[in-house]
């Protein structure tokens, strides 16, 4: 078997330049948009774009886990009794700052084998803290990690609203009405 050989410094940079300019775009005009806008919002060629993603479902699954990853390392200064709230109110504001990747995973098969791997990452992250936030008695004594993922599920209802201003407001108004349902 082979050595797997290190990603070069400036391979790694265009993949992260790809990232950010998918969730720019994507969350501009859809999760349809011209794969050719986010190679050239990037500053690359499509070549490199299809060389770091086979197609628009690898580009948005890559998304969904740095998104996952990103708030698991900004949970990580997060006191664990806190965490369970303060997750809720991150996918809140996901809701809010990128509707279009919420509209994506909402039509997705639940089968699809990269949304079970997500899932299971999500269940994970959205578990730890829970027993914590339960004793220190800041969340309900039922409330489960799957609980957490049907919130971010009807967190998804924000991106109706047709402005940022009008989605903030949803987000507000719904954290509100959850944390009466969900904090003891």
């Amino acid at each position: 078997m082979g050595m797997r050989l290190p990603v070069r410094s400036d391979a790694r940079k265009h993949r992260e330049l790809l990232l950010e300019a998918a969730a720019e775009i994507f969350a501009a005009q859809g999760y349809g948009a011209p794969l050719d806008s986010i190679a050239a919002r990037a500053g690359v060629g499509q070549g490199t774009l299809y060389r770091n993603f086979a197609d628009r479902d690898e580009l948005l699954f890559a998304l969904q886990e740095r998104d996952l990853t990103r708030l698991e390392a900004n949970l990580e200064d997060t006191d664990l009794a806190d965490r369970p709230l303060a997750m809720i109110e991150a996918m809140a504001e996901h809701s809010v700052v990128n509707p279009t990747m919420c509209e994506y995973w909402t039509a997705l098969p639940p089968e699809t084998p990269q949304l079970v791997t997500a899932k299971a990452h999500f269940f994970s992250v959205a578990g730890r803290g829970l027993d914590q936030a339960k004793a220190a008695g800041r969340i309900r004594e039922d409330l489960t990690a799957e609980d957490i993922g049907m919130i971010g599920i009807m967190f998804r209802a924000i991106r109706l609203g047709s402005t940022e201003a009008e989605r903030r407001q949803a987000k507000e108004r719904a954290l509100a009405l959850l944390t009466k349902g969900i904090v003891p």
